[in-house]
């Protein structure tokens, strides 16, 4: 079974690709009748009663399905009897794959005839299946979703073919919108609408307008600022995907079961960043679909005081498979419903209300009384003062609890010596900036011999302890070590004081960036697309230490640093597509020659340093005759041995079972939902 890495690699893209195209998809007694006007996406509409404000959250509605005009007629029944103002649409609003045009008879068939009791406006988000391009929910036509966009505006646009109500609200992909307001005049509650499908993974889109880089960043922008800015005394924000779920798709982050270390953007790791960096925290609730179920999720340390209403059951129904096995006040699969929502001054009531089409009463005991399902009743939450975060917003943004020394490896003697090292040659050097460059280029060293040892080592408990996990630990755990030395690179670009030619660093991390993030979610699936952009910031870095040296005056020792840092970049760029990409009998080869590479490297880089410093530098270093007669000699025939002894005799039993251990419970578990 050769090439063993890529195959889990192309089989974890499939089945998530699979799971990915699974999620689906009366008159108001006191609806403020309120026509918003329209200015640059952000709608104003500051009517309704004083102090009070009732809502309908709705998501995944758009299959036209029985239990979809059985929904419509549910809502209608519950807000004559308790009052209406809104719906929120929450996504997949047209099943399977979304419309064609703005004349597409889909709007009529899935929203205008399902839904033409509940004489209110509906407020639309897109999800997946809103932007489909190969095959139903597959998210990767972003540019479709569009023509949701344009229905808002067809009545204007098309007067000669206007459409069955003006119930359809969505005037730009994501918006905001006040409703209510409060005694002093001001809103009472501001909504955001947010388009997750382009963060929230999927398969990538090619159109470069929905790059992480532009159309993300713009929109995470936005978003902080808008919260920010809000007059509102509540503010709500909605969505198609959840942040944390009990139903198929689970946590975002965690995704449909797929490796988040493995390949973050199918598992919303960016998204889960998205949300943390602009709404936790700051909104009072998040509302979301993309699982077909009714969940009420409490708080999560990670969001702060935000709470979580799931409310996907619009048109399909699933069961709960309680994957990340989120607390609770109240969940339902197997059921149709949704959510009737209730802001008075400073409290909030919910109510679930699950919706069955063979009963005369519709599910809800009463026709002209509706009975919830579940109700609950809480006071605005303060802030908790969560720590703001820029994950989203700074792709080189690491765990904060990383410590990569202490983390074990074959390669610890090398870099303990590193680290005292540079330690000694920051402490002579007598320039204040210089010395900070120095450890931090030191820093950075060690970080990215650390991303060595973690491969290495991965695969070799791997072949040990026969566990294929081992191998995605080691990934996770060098995907930290290089955003560790990346963090330390980036601490000397934004220094202010840096003579040339330090300060191309700051346009070299850049063009790592913007190559790290082309096309989307495309960008950094795993740790393997990274070995591009690395290569490219090796060559910028050896482009500093070219001009270090035709600059006069400029101390050695950091232009020998600067030229060993490119070097390793290279090496780790190698040792990843040595553990990725080769195929078994050539694994051993590939690593160890990787490995002689980047310890000859640290010679030949450090050398130059032993030239210009001082001599009790030179000592610390510990690089040298010395060491290659002690540290290095263990570290290369420790190395050996496990590979030639542990790795390959090992590894082909573990092949053997990682089918039956890994890839075949994933592809189960994720075909089952192909179904839906």
């Amino acid at each position: 079974m050769s090439h063993l890495y890529n195959a889990l690699g192309r089989a974890l893209v499939f089945g998530a690709a699979v799971a990915l195209s699974a999620c689906g998809g009366s008159s108001s007694s006191s609806n403020s009748g309120s026509t918003p006007s329209v200015d640059n996406g952000v709608e104003q509409a500051v009517d309704g009663s004083v102090d009070t404000l009732r809502f309908i959250l709705l998501g995944d509605s758009g299959s036209g399905s029985d239990g979809a005009y059985a929904v419509g007629q549910a809502i209608e029944k519950v807000c004559a009897a308790r009052g209406c103002d809104l719906v929120l649409g929450l996504g997949d609003n047209i099943y399977e794959s979304g419309v064609s045009s703005v004349m597409d008879s889909q709007f009529e068939e899935k929203f205008e005839q399902p839904f033409a009791p509940v004489d209110l406006p509906f407020y639309f988000v897109l999800g997946n299946h809103d932007n489909t391009e190969f095959f139903g929910g597959d998210g990767a036509g972003n540019a479709n979703g569009d023509f949701q966009v344009d229905y808002h505006y067809r009545d204007s646009e098309h007067p000669d073919a206007p459409r069955a109500s003006d119930r359809w609200k969505m005037p730009d992909r994501y918006y905001r919108f006040t409703q209510g307001q409060q005694e002093n005049g001001q809103p009472l509650v501001e909504f955001f609408a947010i388009d997750s499908s382009q963060v929230a993974g999927g398969f990538p889109d090619s159109d470069e307008n929905y790059a992480y880089n532009s159309y993300g960043l713009a929109q995470a922008r936005w978003l902080k600022a808008s919260i920010d800015a809000s007059q509102a005394k509540w503010k709500m924000v909605f969505a198609h995907h959840p942040y944390v779920s009990n139903g198929s798709h689970g946590n975002a982050g965690n995704y449909d079961g797929v490796p988040g270390f493995l390949l973050p953007v199918l598992a919303g790791e960016r998204y889960k960043a998205f949300l943390e960096e602009t709404m936790c925290d700051r909104a009072d609730f998040f509302f979301a679909g993309h699982d077909h179920d009714l969940q009420w999720l409490m708080p999560t340390p990670s969001c702060g005081k935000t709470e979580f209403i799931l409310s996907g059951a619009g048109s399909k129904t699933r069961s709960l498979v309680r994957r990340d096995e989120n607390p609770v006040f109240y969940e339902r699969g197997d059921s149709y419903g949704f959510f009737w929502v209730e802001i008075k001054g400073d409290r909030m009531r919910g109510e679930a209300y699950e919706v069955d089409p063979n009963d005369p009463a519709l599910g809800l005991g009463s026709l002209s009384d509706p009975q919830p399902a579940y109700g609950r009743q809480t006071p605005q939450q303060p802030s908790q003062g969560l720590a703001a975060s820029d994950a989203f917003s700074n792709p080189l943004q690491g765990d904060p609890s990383f410590d990569v020394s202490s983390e074990q490896g074959n390669l610890d003697p090398v870099q303990e010596q590193l680290r005292a090292g540079f330690d000694g040659l920051a402490a002579a050097v007598p320039e204040e900036n210089l010395a900070a460059v120095i450890a931090s280029l030191g820093a950075a060293t060690e970080g990215l011999i650390e991303v060595v040892d973690a491969l290495a080592s991965g695969a070799q408990a791997a072949a040990t302890e026969q566990n294929p996990e081992l191998i995605l630990a080691g990934s996770a755990r060098a995907s930290q070590a290089l955003l560790y030395s990346l963090q330390q690179l980036q601490a000397i670009a934004d220094r202010d004081d840096l003579p040339a030619p330090f300060d191309q660093l700051a346009p070299a991390l850049d063009a790592f960036k913007a190559a790290n993030n082309q096309g989307g979610e495309q960008q950094a699936a795993d740790l393997r697309s990274l070995t591009d952009p690395l290569r490219g910031l090796a060559g910028n870095i050896q482009g500093i230490v070219d001009a270090i040296e035709e600059e006069a005056g400029i101390v050695p020792v950091v232009g020998g640093s600067f030229a060993l840092l490119s070097e390793l970049l290279l090496d780790v760029g190698r040792s990843i597509d040595a553990i990725g990409n080769v195929s078994v009998s050539e694994l051993g080869q590939v690593l160890s020659s990787t490995v002689e590479d980047l310890l000859n490297n640290i010679l030949v880089g450090v050398i130059p340093i032993e030239q210009f410093a001082p001599a009790e530098v030179t000592q610390a270093i510990g690089l040298g005759p010395a060491f290659l007669s002690s540290a290095l000699l263990a570290v290369t025939r420790e190395l050996g041995f496990h590979i030639d002894n542990l790795l390959l005799s090992q590894l082909d039993p573990l092949i053997g079972a990682l089918d039956q251990l890994l890839l075949r419970p994933l592809f189960d578990a994720l075909a089952g939902l192909s179904e839906f």
